[in-house]
């Protein structure tokens, strides 16, 4: 990793563009899915974040996208998280795990699966919000996109995560 960040650097250095992507040394989402571990990274870019959050009325709207790589923006493998808040307190979650490189089925989700989250942590700083926790269960595979999630063909999921949202600003 450490290699493939240098590497990175100098790229961008060599191409006489400025460091776009910062990514930490560890992962913000870490765990299986199925019998695979994995680690998933938010990435950053100036004021924008695959790690945001939106207030709408009492309720808060956080949205995550975690990438196998810590630099590159590839959709092949990520997890995706939305979590809704109301008071403080969970009311509403769902994930998916891309399989290609699309948003596109066929794609793992909770829909149609059995997911549980657990949130051990969240604290509101200005335009950032700090949530941890854990998501467990079971993710559906949906085929197309004109066919149900089948929980049959579905994998096991289990998700530590520890990620810092920022508001979303228009």
């Amino acid at each position: 990793m450490l290699k493939q960040n240098i590497m990175w650097l100098v790229a961008s250095i060599m191409a006489g563009s400025s460091l776009l992507v910062s990514a930490d040394e560890t992962a913000d989402m870490v765990g299986t899915l199925g019998d695979k571990e994995y680690a998933w990274f938010v990435l950053r870019q100036g004021d924008d974040s695959n790690a945001s959050f939106m207030e709408v009325g009492d309720q808060v709207h956080i949205e995550v996208t975690g990438f196998t790589d810590p630099v590159e923006w590839d959709a092949q493998e990520a997890l995706m998280m939305r979590l809704t808040l109301e008071q403080g307190e969970l009311v509403e979650a769902s994930v998916l795990q891309l399989i290609g490189e699309t948003a596109m089925p066929p794609l793992y989700t909770s829909e149609g699966g059995d997911i549980s989250v657990v949130l051990s942590y969240i604290e509101r700083e200005g335009r950032l919000l700090h949530v941890a926790g854990q998501v467990e269960g079971q993710l559906a595979l949906q085929h197309t996109l004109d066919s149900p999630p089948v929980a049959d063909e579905g994998v096991a999921l289990s998700v530590r995560f520890d990620i810092t949202a920022q508001k979303v600003a228009f």
